[in-house]
């Protein structure tokens, strides 16, 4: 007898004989589609109730989004701070932190080198740093390029694009998403 592709479901053809697969024929040698249907169903029901038990586990266990709030932040030598916000949500971190250049042109190298790596800020809250050293996006008014965040809080600038320049007065930008040290 010809089986379905995905279950395996037995079916009848025009060269079959009538009834087996509804009734598994006079002596029981078919087996039954229903009884087949049943126990696919039933296996899908379980698979779907552990899955609906996990996800109401998850569900209540999980923290609550703290929406976007204030970031202490203090800014490195030659910077002033603008905006420093952060939104977290159990254990991931969002941050937007922005700077005014105050101080000397910062130039990257033809290679795209900052010498020095400058600390554009450091991040006060504790509980917001980062739980590992991760590279974050820095953009400014006229370039970009990437940031090092330490577990310490703070932010250096490591790379621009080559040849280019923070200048006085220009915005400096960092973003980024993590997992912090403490879940909310």
């Amino acid at each position: 007898m010809p089986e379905t592709a995905n279950y395996g479901f037995e079916y009848e053809t025009p060269q079959s004989k009538p009834g087996i697969t509804l009734t598994g024929d006079i002596d029981g040698s078919a087996p039954i589609l229903a009884e087949q249907v049943d126990a696919v169903i039933a296996g899908i029901d379980s698979r779907l109730t552990g899955a609906e038990g996990s996800i109401a586990t998850l569900e209540a266990g999980a923290s609550h989004d703290t929406g976007w709030l204030a970031l202490a932040v203090t800014p490195g030598t030659g910077f002033t701070l603008s905006t420093a916000v952060y939104r977290q949500w159990g254990p991931v971190v969002s941050i937007r932190i922005d700077c005014t250049r105050t101080g000397a042109d910062i130039v990257a190298n033809s290679q795209g080198n900052v010498v020095g790596d400058p600390l554009l800020c450091t991040i006060d809250n504790v509980d917001v740093r980062t739980s590992e050293q991760l590279v974050a996006t820095i953009n400014a008014s006229v370039t970009s390029g990437s940031g090092i965040m330490a577990t310490s809080g703070t932010i250096s600038i490591a790379d621009l694009n080559s040849n280019s320049v923070i200048a006085t007065d220009n915005i400096v930008r960092v973003t980024s998403t993590y997992f912090a040290t403490t879940f909310v």
